[in-house]
């Protein structure tokens, strides 16, 4: 069983048996880890509403804790927060972190990375920013070319079960807003979706399970409100 608190934005946490991963975290409340546990902190981009430096004080008393941070923030910020145990993530990265943990990167379609996390015999994927950033106003070839890069940069999924994804869900794109989530759960195989990054109210995610566009797999989709959690078995 895993344990997912979602901290407010794009943040959330993931507690398994023996790990326990945070993600973007720039906002609310995370649950305080068992200190046993080893855990990961995964910073997507430097985007103030991705990262919070506060993380860095949160996780700072716990003895086993490794960040997994976007090349666009970069070591520099890592030193002068005192952070030592540390990744420095790039695109196309595909590395074994420890035996059971494997991290896969893929780029965005905005900026930093997206992370695949395989942990404890489950796939947790966290998109960041990497979604179809459609907007209104967009000339045909801006959306061709944004169009292409999300399919292309998504494709490093195509072979991966996942059994969870964080994935946005923009009010602000208007009616393109359900249209990079379509995509990743008609193309990609997700056990369980949970939407993020409203940028706003959550009644999105209301409207959205109740659009046409989701009938054959709103099933899979959970929506939290900030300070929620869900457990999967």
């Amino acid at each position: 069983m895993i344990v997912i608190n979602y901290a407010g934005h794009s943040g959330f946490s993931v507690e398994a048996d023996n790990h326990m991963l945070i993600f973007d975290y720039s906002e609310g409340v995370l649950p305080k880890p068992v200190k046993k546990k080893k855990i990961f902190v995964f910073i997507s981009h430097a985007h103030e509403d991705h990262f919070n430096p506060d993380i860095f004080s949160i996780c700072g008393e716990y003895p086993n804790v490794k960040y997994i941070v976007s090349y666009d923030i970069g070591e520099k910020v890592l030193q002068d927060y005192g952070i030592e145990d540390y990744i420095i993530a790039e695109p196309g990265m595909d590395i074994r972190i420890e035996s059971r943990f494997r991290l896969k990167v893929l780029p965005s379609t905005d900026c930093g990375v997206a992370y695949l996390a395989g942990c404890s015999g489950r796939n947790i994927f966290h998109a960041g920013d990497l979604n179809l950033w459609l907007w209104e106003g967009m000339c045909e070839s801006e959306v061709y070319d944004m169009t292409e890069k999300f399919r292309e940069y998504t494709k490093g999924l195509k072979n991966f079960w996942i059994d969870t994804a964080f994935l946005p869900l923009d009010i602000r794109q208007g009616m393109y807003s359900y249209l990079g989530f379509d995509y990743y759960m008609k193309h990609f195989r997700i056990k369980n979706a949970i939407p993020m990054h409203f940028s706003g109210s959550s009644k999105i995610c209301d409207d959205f399970l109740a659009d046409p566009i989701s009938r054959d797999y709103k099933h899979k989709i959970t929506c939290i409100e900030p300070g929620g959690r869900i457990s999967f078995a």
